[in-house]
């Protein structure tokens, strides 16, 4: 399966982990099935191609590593609506990354928000919500211009919203309800 580049099995009975994945997959699309395990460096290993990834509505846990989201043609991931525990995430290496689109909602990720999602250059839609997240929202994600979508409803954030998402510079759309602020305008766009 060497030449395979569009891999769609969603809406099956998929059981087990994921297997070693073929090497020149652009698009990997396992949505709504029954896998489990974690996210195996190994069954990603060497897939330099791949920009998108459509893992929700399985039973997957665990963390979503590093190497994960420095997958360098990574543009889109979703894996909401599973069981992952906590995301380890670093800057991208010289601020280079595809990554555009990433929904982890309706997990279980603990932790602060993090705040190195927004060193991801291109990053214009974000969704954690429905987490276990706690702190307050890093005030790096109100300065950042291409962010357009922004989901962190259903958490346990606390303090106020950066005011960089009421300045009207970048509309930003999404949700913070459902947490713990204080000081949000009477009108906004998010």
């Amino acid at each position: 399966m060497s030449s395979l580049r569009r891999f769609d099995l969603s809406y099956n009975k998929l059981t087990g982990s994921l297997p070693k994945l073929p090497p020149n997959l652009l698009e990997l699309a396992l949505k709504s099935n029954s896998l489990s395990g974690s996210l195996s460096k190994w069954s990603f290993d060497g897939l330099t191609q791949l920009e998108v990834v459509e893992l929700s509505e399985n039973s997957l846990t665990g963390a979503v590593e590093s190497w994960f989201l420095a997958l360098p043609a990574l543009q889109q991931v979703d894996l909401a609506n599973n069981s992952l525990t906590s995301i380890e995430i670093l800057k991208p290496v010289n601020g280079n990354s595809d990554l555009v689109a990433i929904d982890l909602g309706f997990n279980r990720i603990e932790g602060n928000a993090l705040v190195y999602f927004s060193a991801y250059p291109l990053l214009s839609s974000l969704s954690l919500r429905y987490n276990r997240l706690r702190g307050t929202i890093p005030f790096e994600y109100g300065q950042k211009k291409s962010l357009r979508r922004l989901f962190l409803d259903g958490n346990f954030l606390i303090g106020k919203p950066p005011s960089g998402f009421f300045s009207g510079e970048a509309p930003v759309t999404g949700s913070l309800g459902d947490n713990c602020l204080q000081g949000c305008p009477g009108e906004f766009a998010l």
